[in-house]
């Protein structure tokens, strides 16, 4: 059987299939995916992308698949272990933010402590360089992922949610002493220095 070919005559590969079902995942949602609309995307018919990929649960799994492989190879860079964890922390971050709807399908396919494992083995790793292991480099490690993840989290839920003003000013008192504080609190939140003053908190101890 011959390669399937898009509407312009193209061979359409595996790759290309898979590359723009994340995309259509990443923009739209998984609830709004299908592979209909995956193959008008191509100018394949449906029948092109099971011939490559197989149907939806299959194109789910290699999405998955290429997810963990994605999270095992995240960058880390840094002269010293806690410069490196504060990079393999910023690395996952942004990468969470990223694939948010492939952590979805991950999830409902119980794949969540293979996907994050990876990271916690690196952060163990590096915490071992400092003399920090056991029950101590165990909590750490879940300290670093919390902040991370719930940093994702709300990060793209404030992206997909609709837009208001962060306080109400009418919910603090007329005489509240800090009236720049009040004000500042209307603007949007940079979740960018929220993470970082967070995260240099969190890895200051182990500096000393």
């Amino acid at each position: 059987m011959s390669q399937p070919r898009s509407k312009s005559g193209e061979p359409v590969t595996a790759d290309q299939i898979l590359e723009t079902a994340a995309r259509l995942i990443d923009v739209d949602g998984v609830e709004a995916f299908s592979m209909r609309r995956l193959a008008e995307q191509l100018g394949v018919a449906v029948t092109s992308i099971y011939w490559h990929v197989g149907g939806r649960d299959k194109l789910f799994d290699s999405l998955v698949e290429g997810l963990l492989e994605q999270m095992a190879d995240l960058r880390s860079d840094g002269e010293t272990p806690v410069d490196r964890i504060a990079s393999i922390a910023r690395s996952q971050r942004r990468l969470l933010i990223q694939k948010q709807n492939l952590l979805a399908i991950a999830h409902e396919r119980d794949r969540t402590p293979q996907l994050f494992l990876p990271i916690q083995q690196r952060l163990a790793a590096e915490l071992s360089e400092l003399g920090i292991t056991g029950s101590e480099a165990a909590l750490l490690v879940r300290v670093v992922e919390v902040h991370v993840i719930s940093s994702a989290v709300m990060q793209f839920s404030a992206v997909r949610g609709a837009k208001h003003d962060e306080e109400d000013p009418s919910l603090w008192a007329d005489a509240w002493p800090d009236q720049a504080l009040v004000e500042a609190l209307q603007s949007p939140t940079d979740y960018d220095a929220v993470f970082e003053y967070g995260l240099s908190a969190l890895l200051a101890p182990l500096n000393g």
